[in-house]
């Protein structure tokens, strides 16, 4: 076995669910593998509190999950970042997490 063989991580993205198909073909294109999308409710209830923060109401979020290689999830970070504004506020999150002993 080679020691050249790609890292995989653990690819995660959490947003609103609108964004959802742009999503998947974004990892598509990344040669995602494993994709699984989980449907869910966000935890701000839309009163006046969240108003006066500035907190978005918009309830529907969508998990995201799947394995991509490392070059990958560094890049596709880097694209929900500076192209889908995930560095503001009631956006998105998306994380990796490494995973060992795993080749694709």
């Amino acid at each position: 076995m080679s020691n050249t063989q790609a890292t995989v991580q653990h690819f995660v993205i959490i947003a609103e669910q609108k964004l959802k198909n742009k999503f998947l073909s974004l990892l598509s294109d990344y040669g995602a593998k494993g994709i699984q999308t989980v449907y869910g409710r966000g935890s701000m209830n839309p009163n006046a509190l969240a108003s006066a923060f500035g907190f978005e109401v918009e309830q529907k979020k969508v998990l995201i999950t799947c394995l991509v290689k490392s070059e990958q999830a560094k890049e596709l970070v880097n694209i929900l970042y500076n192209d889908y504004k995930f560095s503001e506020p009631n956006t998105g999150i998306a994380f990796s997490i490494p995973v060992e002993g795993l080749a694709f």
